[in-house]
């Protein structure tokens, strides 16, 4: 049924319009996802143990889009790029240090989420475990003086002398 107002008619027309524009701009980003996708090229079929390696390497890497994820873990599309990567070199039969190095050389040692363990990185991996160690010998070493402490004696020397408790001490006698 059309409206027999003219405002009711502009109303109508305008709705129809609005569905048409978000209805074609979601189509429109559908087609582009796709064409993104295809345009990166066919995922590779990998074996069961080349897609562990790969889910093992992909979990080392840092998303460059994201920064605080692994790229197993992030959704943007440089990650699923770098995934894609990641199997086409595995495919070719490199090893996880070649992969590794790859992008390293490609983003620079940030890229790698466990700094690797040579020169002043060392410290990252080697500072925390000195750190307990440092507290437990300063725990043994509080407990043995503590435990060591004998316990305050109590004196059973009698008060110095006073001249005034002498004087107090014969006046009492007197007085007896």
């Amino acid at each position: 049924m059309i409206p027999a107002s003219p405002a009711g008619r502009t109303g109508l027309v305008l709705a129809v319009l609005a569905s048409a524009v978000l209805g074609g701009a979601s189509t429109a980003q559908e087609a582009s996802t796709g064409a993104a996708q295809e345009a990166l090229g066919p995922s590779v079929t990998l074996t069961p143990e080349q897609e562990a390696r790969a889910r093992e390497i992909e979990g080392a890497l840092r998303c460059p889009v994201c920064r605080s994820q692994s790229i197993r873990q992030s959704r943007s599309f440089m990650a699923e790029d770098m995934k894609r990567r990641i199997r086409e070199l595995i495919a070719e039969g490199r090893s996880d240090d070649e992969i590794h190095d790859f992008f390293v050389e490609r983003y620079g040692p940030w890229i790698l989420l466990d700094p690797p363990k040579r020169g002043f990185n060392l410290a990252a991996w080697l500072l925390p475990g000195a750190a307990v160690v440092a507290g437990a010998v300063g725990l043994v070493i509080a407990a043995r003086r503590w435990a060591s402490r004998s316990p305050a004696r109590a004196s059973v020397e009698p008060p110095p002398a006073s001249p005034y408790l002498d004087r107090l001490e014969r006046e009492l006698e007197e007085t007896e």
